[in-house]
Order: C-alpha cells, then sequence, then structure tokens
C-alpha cells in the first residue's frame, strides 16, 4: 500500500509539472526531466535513474519484424563454412537444433546473427560498432584527449567536424538506459532540442547524408537502420520508433532530388562543434535541426519533420499557454495581451469547471447518485469506467453522497471527487457528463474570443502562424539568419515514398497562381527596398483566417475553398485530470507540398488515401 501511493504520488507531481503522464509520455523529454527531479528528492539520484531506465524498457516494444533478415551459417560438403540468409518468421518456424533457429534466438537476445560483419566499408563506422566496442572506443578518446580539453576556437575544421559527426553518431545509437542518464544532466547538452526519440532520428538523415557521400545504396542505409532499431535497449526499438528509418530513408531521397548528393561538402548537426566548422554562428537562433555544406559555399538550414502532423506546442496547458503568450507579446498591444493571458489562465479554466460541477448537481444530487452507486455495485459489468487502482477511493468517496455534494457546491471538491463524480455521470448520466467535458472547449474558446475581439490580436496570431512556417526563412528575407552565416532555409518532411519540401520555389507554387504573382511582386518589391517585410507578411495574413468555432487555422485558396492548416485545442485525458494543449500543423501542407498544390480536386486517388490516413493518425494522436 505505501509503494502504491508512493507510486502515485510521484505520477501525479510529474503531471502537474509537465501534464504528462508516465504511462503515455515518458519518452517526452519533459516527463523525463521531471520524473528524475520528483524521485530524486524522494529517493535519490540512483533510484531515479533506475526508474526511468524501467519505464523506457517497458514503453519499449521489442517484437522483430517477421521479415528481418536472419544470417546464419551451415557446413558445405567441402567443410567450409558458408553463410545463407532467410527471414526471421521461417527461422522460428524451424528445427530448434537448427543453425537458423538459434540465430534467430540470438536475434531476439540483440546479439549479431552473423560472426563476422562482411561489409568491410562499415567496419569504420561508428554506428555499426557494439555498445561494448563503442564504450571502448569513448574510453580510449576520454584518455587520449579529455572533452575540456577540446578547444572550439582553436581545433581544426577536421576535427570540429569530427567531433559534430560523433555527437550525431552518439544520439543516433542511443540506448534508453543512455536516455535517461542524458535525462538528469544539467545545462546546455549541445545536442539540439527534442526528445531522445526524435534526435535519433533526425540524427538518421546525418548519418545517411553522409553513407551517400561513400558510396552506399538506399538498400544498404536501409537495412543498416532497421538493425539499428531492432537492436536491444535502443531508443528507437518501438512501434512508433521504428517509423523513422523509412522517414529518414524519404528525407534522404528529397535531399538528393533537391540539393544533390554531389553537391554536399559536408554536413553538420546543429552542434556548437558543427556551426563553428562550417561558418554558422554558434549562438544563432534558428529552427535548423541540421546544415547541409554545400561545394560552392553556401549553408543550407534544414528543418526535419518526421512527417506531416507537426506539433507547436503540446504539453501542459498552463506551460504551453505560457510559452504561446510570450511568443505573441511583441505582436499585439499590451491590453489585448493582457485581457488573452487571463483567458488562457488555467485557473479560468479551474472556475469553469468548478461551476459546472456545482450545475449538474442540481439535477443529479444526492439522492440520484444514491440510486446510481447502488445500481453500480450491483452491476459489475457497469464498472468499467472504475476499473484500475483508485476503484476502491472512488467506490467510498461515492458511498458518502452528501458529504460528496456539499464540496462541490462548496468548491473544495479534490480531483479524485471529481473524477469518482463524473465517471458516475458517464456512465449513468449522460448528459451532465457531457456537460462537464465541454470545459475542453473552453480552453480554446475563451482564447480564441480573446483574440476575435481585436483586430491587433488576429494579426498577431496570424504572424505566429507565419512564423511558426518558417516563412521568412523559407524566402531568405531573415537578414538576422542570413549574417548569422545561414543562406538558404528548407523544411523536409518525411512523407513516403521520396518525402516533400517547404522550400521558396514550392512555398511560393502551393498557394495558387494568382496568390504567386502576388507574393513574387511583394517579395521583388521588399528585395529591392521597396516593402518591408512586415508589409509582406500583410500579403501572406490576407490568405489566413481562423475559424475562432473549431479552432482551425485556414488558408483561403484562390478555388474559393479554405484549407485547414493548422488546429489549436484544449483538453484532458479525463475529468479531474490536468488539461493539456494542443496546437500542430495538420499532414495537409506536407502532402500538398508533394502534389504541387493545395488543391485536392487535383490529388490522384493515391495521393488522397495517404492523406486521410495520416489525418486519422492524427486525430487517434490526439484523443
Amino acid at each position: 500500500m505505501v509503494m502504491k501511493k508512493l507510486i502515485n504520488y510521484i505520477a501525479q507531481k510529474v503531471w502537474n509539472e509537465v501534464g504528462v503522464s508516465l504511462k503515455e509520455g515518458i519518452t517526452e523529454h519533459g516527463s523525463l526531466k521531471a520524473t528524475f527531479k520528483v524521485v530524486s528528492e524522494i529517493a535519490g539520484e540512483e533510484i531515479a535513474e533506475e526508474l526511468l531506465i524501467n519505464l523506457l524498457e517497458a514503453k519499449g516494444d521489442n517484437k522483430i519484424d517477421p521479415d528481418t533478415k536472419v544470417k546464419y551459417k551451415v557446413k558445405a560438403k567441402d567443410g567450409k563454412q558458408v553463410e545463407k540468409e532467410t527471414t526471421y518468421e521461417k527461422a522460428k518456424d524451424s528445427d530448434k537444433e537448427s543453425p537458423q533457429y538459434k540465430a534467430a534466438v540470438a536475434l531476439e537476445k540483440g546479439k549479431s546473427n552473423s560472426d563476422e560483419d562482411d561489409d568491410k566499408g562499415f567496419a569504420n563506422d561508428a554506428g555499426s560498432l557494439t555498445q561494448a566496442e563503442r564504450d571502448a572506443e569513448a574510453e580510449a578518446k576520454a584518455k587520449s584527449k579529455s572533452s575540456d580539453e577540446f578547444d572550439i576556437n582553436t581545433a581544426s575544421k577536421e576535427e570540429l567536424i569530427s567531433k559534430d559527426h560523433e555527437t550525431t553518431d552518439k544520439q543516433l545509437m542511443m540506448t534508453k538506459k543512455e536516455a535517461a542518464a542524458q535525462a538528469k544532466q544539467k545545462g546546455n547538452k549541445g545536442v539540439g532540442a527534442g526528445t531522445p526519440e526524435s534526435r535519433a532520428g533526425e540524427a538518421m538523415v546525418h548519418k545517411g547524408l553522409r553513407m551517400l557521400q561513400s558510396g552506399k545504396s538506399m538498400d544498404e542505409i536501409t537495412n543498416y537502420f532497421n538493425d539499428i532499431v531492432n537492436s536491444k535497449d535502443h531508443i528507437l526499438n518501438s512501434s512508433s520508433g521504428k517509423k523513422w528509418v523509412k522517414s529518414a530513408t524519404s528525407t534522404l531521397s528529397k535531399i538528393n532530388e533537391t540539393i544533390g548528393i554531389e553537391n554536399i561538402d559536408n554536413v553538420s548537426w546543429d552542434t556548437p562543434e558543427g556551426r563553428t566548422a562550417i561558418g554558422v554562428k554558434v549562438d544563432l537562433e534558428t529552427s535548423s535541426d541540421m546544415f547541409v555544406r554545400t561545394k560552392d559555399g553556401r549553408n543550407i538550414g534544414v528543418s526535419l519533420k518526421k512527417d506531416g502532423a507537426v506539433f507547436l506546442n503540446n504539453g501542459g496547458w498552463a506551460k504551453q499557454s505560457e510559452l504561446l503568450l510570450n511568443d505573441l507579446k511583441d505582436n499585439m498591444p499590451e491590453n489585448d495581451h493582457k485581457r488573452l493571458s487571463e483567458a488562457m489562465s488555467i485557473n479560468a479554466y479551474k472556475r469553469d469547471l468548478e461551476d459546472r460541477f456545482k450545475y449538474v448537481t442540481n439535477t443529479t444530487g444526492v439522492d440520484e447518485i444514491n440510486e446510481s452507486f447502488k445500481r453500480l455495485q450491483a452491476n459489475p459489468e457497469d464498472q468499467g469506467q472504475f476499473q484500475g487502482s483508485n476503484r476502491d477511493i472512488y467506490f467510498k468517496i461515492l458511498s458518502d453522497s452528501e458529504s460528496l455534494v456539499n464540496r462541490i457546491q462548496m468548491g473544495t471538491a479534490t480531483g479524485n471527487d471529481q473524477k469518482a463524480y463524473s465517471k458516475l455521470l458517464q456512465t449513468y448520466h449522460e448528459s451532465e457528463y457531457k456537460h462537464l467535458r465541454e470545459s475542453d472547449n473552453g480552453l480554446t474558446q475563451r482564447a480564441f474570443d480573446a483574440i476575435n475581439a481585436s483586430e491587433d490580436a488576429k494579426r498577431g496570431m496570424k504572424a505566429h502562424i507565419i512564423k511558426s512556417m518558417h516563412i521568412s526563412e523559407t524566402l531568405g528575407l531573415n537578414e538576422s539568419i542570413k549574417s548569422g552565416g545561414v543562406d538558404g532555409f528548407m523544411t523536409t518532411y518525411g512523407i513516403e515514398p521520396d518525402g516533400a519540401i517547404l522550400n521558396e520555389n514550392t512555398l511560393i507554387t502551393l498557394f495558387g497562381s494568382r496568390f504567386k504573382q502576388t507574393l513574387d511582386e511583394a517579395l521583388t518589391e521588399v528585395r529591392n527596398g521597396n516593402m518591408s517585410k512586415k508589409e509582406l507578411d500583410a500579403v501572406i495574413q490576407d490568405s489566413i483566417e481562423i475559424d475562432y468555432d473549431s479552432g482551425k487555422i485556414l488558408f483561403k485558396h484562390e478555388n474559393n475553398k479554405k484549407y485547414p492548416l493548422f488546429f489549436m485545442q484544449g483538453r484532458t485525458r479525463g475529468i479531474g485530470s490536468s488539461p493539456i494543449m494542443e496546437m500542430a500543423q495538420t499532414p495537409l501542407m506536407a502532402h500538398a507540398l508533394k502534389q504541387g498544390t493545395f488543391n485536392t480536386d487535383d490529388w490522384d486517388d493515391k495521393a488522397l488515401k495517404r492523406f486521410e490516413s495520416d489525418i486519422i493518425d492524427m486525430e487517434t494522436a490526439s484523443k
């Protein structure tokens, strides 16, 4: 009982801090950090690290793809060992004493399924080393030259690039144990933003470009990445993590098509060493995840997206609303910003929810609770909402309906009070439960009402959207980016089979011929100094519309249709839980880039089916 209470306490503390549950979001960087902090304060850093490792391992999906290649050796007639190959599924169906079956078992344990690596081209590749070999190599390097001795200001270009590649490969090969250790590190880790999973996935693109430069084929690269993500304890060894392989290879195809591997001099991740090596300022604020240095001396920043569903804000409402409000601060008058801040306050949500609870007690009060609770106890099949470790707690609360209703009406109900009551409503009083759930809609509705009340606030929100799309960087109009050493910028989306890209050419043609003409003219005026960037933004803003009822941000196409680019919503994972904010780009942008137009009437059937599939995935992920 004590351990259960301790675990519940830790989970609640983490939820309060980042709005992510341990079960559903342990791999989020914020929840990793929060979990380590909370557990360290209670039980010390050693136990905290062990807990993170266990949670990460529990989340992993270690199932092996039936089509995974299994290599094994048999003795030929001349007595020599001959290597053969089959699939994991066929190997497991073989006799248990057969070499292929034993190789499959070895694969399950994370061991190599071949005694030797016949591909000598990979022999010196950091990614092809075992964990033990990488540890030994790291220890040897540390002895010869400690990281403290590495001086970014005096190191040669070759040393800087080598350090950047070493850092990137380490992120690519990250295990769950290493991710847990990394989460407790303080200060700037020099590895870029995002989760350990996203960094490993993005590092695949960096690694893949280097492998293409060395002459590796796409099939070789794909097999190499598949081996990595299927290795024991790897951070991407899960159903969602393994999707990074196709995402990365699709992105590689698009970068090769757009820039050309033969035109690339070097690649740098977003590390201080990599930036310094290619001439990008270390302290430059940019949306780039990596940089491509071309042979003609240009630095192209690349923002890497796994797929078309891109979240701008995703986490606890209190924290995410603060981030959004800070970004909007310079784009709207002070009074409008203050009104919006009050509307988005977490306290406004709590007051609204308390009022809703008080209201439903008018129709579902003491007598109705007693009757429904008695019915619930007599019908175990109706207790679906009460499964879990807190069942007895909820039942105890419902057994004293008079005290429960009193606490609700006095505004002193606890989270468990609200959960117990709402679960009973969800089971037997649907309309009252629906009234409570509408508090989720109120999160964004109050914000949109405040924005809609001010023209300056509307322009500020649209400016935030344009900034989130990296339009000024994409069009080469961000002078601070250019002076910081970045000559071009593009966003890639890892949509199968060959990716999509947002750069100046695709952006201008994407929105239709009339918009293209207007934007072309405006760009010329800006570059000639006859128009300001703000005036250009106004041209783009005129094509954006916010639907204040649905929370969708729409683009008005010249075909008179309106297409959803972004959506914003607030929701909880259950009444009584802390709310979260989601502001995301819909998959429309990435798919439109592949098709060359937002006009879905011009898309082929396959493209429409892929788009519909991504929409379903996005909606499922947000539930």
